[in-house]
């Protein structure tokens, strides 16, 4: 008779290319995921400048844009005035420190702004900010 005497070593090595492959999902997941949450950039907007403005330290301000012809958008959604008054409630409701980034073409009408600065005033949101370029010419 014979004895199959073996040091216990049946145990097979452990796959690594499923983990391998979940890894570089996420990793991918998170990249796509981080480059939507970037702050909402209009480009074919012209801000104006300024020498004298500061960069905002808001964490996620809601971004209000403010074009030449006059039209809102928020979220990437053209809205009307009275959507955009509604919006600023529902975002007072939830936080009272809400910011408000309000970016505006340097060519827009000074009323469309003052009507945003207007309704965050009647949502009681008190952290506003408009967007400037730095202006270098000294």
């Amino acid at each position: 008779m014979r004895l199959d005497l073996d040091d216990g070593d049946d145990e097979s090595p452990i796959n690594l290319t499923p983990m391998i492959d979940m890894v570089f999902l996420l990793l991918i997941f998170f990249l796509a995921a981080t480059t939507f949450a970037r702050q909402e950039v209009e480009m074919d907007l012209s801000l104006p400048t300024s020498r004298s403005g500061q960069e905002g330290k808001a964490a996620h301000p809601l971004v209000v844009n403010v074009f030449a012809d006059g039209h809102i958008t928020v979220e990437g959604r053209t809205v009307t005035l009275e959507a955009l008054r509604q919006k600023l409630q529902a975002a007072a409701e939830r936080d009272q420190n809400q910011a408000v980034l309000v970016r505006g073409d340097k060519a827009a009408q000074f009323g469309v702004g003052l009507q945003v600065m207007d309704a965050c005033r009647l949502a009681k949101l008190t952290r506003l900010d408009f967007a400037a370029l730095p202006d270098n010419t000294r």
